[in-house]
């Protein structure tokens, strides 16, 4: 049965970033108070790229000084490609420790991160499930792929696929390859969540930006709930907020469509 999401939508760029600062902050806030009897790690998944980087700045600016949060954090990884050296700067952990792990002092010791390097991809995924087995994710921060992936579950993930080395599809490799310089600076494999542990979230925050999103986010919406789609098994979920800028909701309808 589906679920509406809750959807805030931001008039421009600084409210999109101060708005999902904001909601960002109230999960983190629940979650402290949810675990605050064992004071326990606050376990958080973050998405790297362009949508999220504002997101991070206002953090840093306007919130650094929650140490009472921040100490608790655990950073997991969401996905990360595959292959490539610790000291990779292609690598999503290097990254994210760039834009908002290092700023807000979080240590290596509260950081679950993908061996890229790891012989045994098997054994790498069922390190990283056994861990998520073991206590969940607090707060996903996701975002939606042109092709409505999420981390790197592709079309045709299924919705209780656990962590897995995958092949990008090309609309993944397309998008990242914007990054890197090009297709030939691109890993074509990668480690990612699966849906299983990303759907078992306690909150789930999806950030939306720019009408090159316009179309997915329609069809994440009210497209069947689908593996075809991989977005639309947030619509099986409850405590998702889609925050969205003006544009990315250009194309969408209220939801449901009747």
């Amino acid at each position: 049965m589906d679920t509406a999401p809750t959807i805030k939508i931001a008039p421009n760029n600084s409210a999109f970033h101060i708005l999902a600062a904001d909601i960002f902050m109230a999960a983190l806030n629940r979650a402290a108070d949810r675990t605050a009897a064992q004071n326990g790690p606050i376990r958080v998944v973050l998405p790297t790229g362009s949508t999220p980087l504002g997101l991070y700045r206002e953090l840093i600016a306007h919130h650094a000084d929650r140490r009472d949060l921040w100490d608790r954090v655990h950073y997991v990884a969401l996905d990360d490609y595959a292959g490539l050296t610790p000291d990779d700067r292609r690598l999503f952990s290097n990254w994210l420790d760039r834009d908002i792990l290092a700023p807000l002092s979080i240590p290596s010791s509260h950081r679950t991160i993908f061996n890229s390097a790891a012989p045994d991809p098997s054994a790498e995924c069922a390190r990283m499930d056994a861990l998520l087995d073991q206590g969940g994710i607090d707060i996903a921060v996701l975002g939606l792929g042109t092709n409505g992936h999420i981390g790197f579950n592709e079309p045709g993930s299924a919705f209780d696929a656990h962590t897995r080395l995958i092949h990008l599809s090309a609309d993944s490799l397309a998008a990242n390859a914007a990054y890197w310089g090009g297709l030939d600076h691109v890993p074509h494999t990668a480690y990612t969540l699966g849906l299983g542990h990303i759907m078992q979230a306690r909150e789930t925050i999806l950030l939306v930006q720019g009408s090159h999103k316009a179309d997915i986010l329609q069809r994440m919406l009210h497209d069947p709930v689908s593996p075809a789609l991989p977005a639309t098994a947030l619509r099986r979920i409850r405590n998702v907020t889609i925050i969205a800028d003006q544009a990315a909701m250009s194309a969408a309808e209220p939801f449901p469509r009747t």
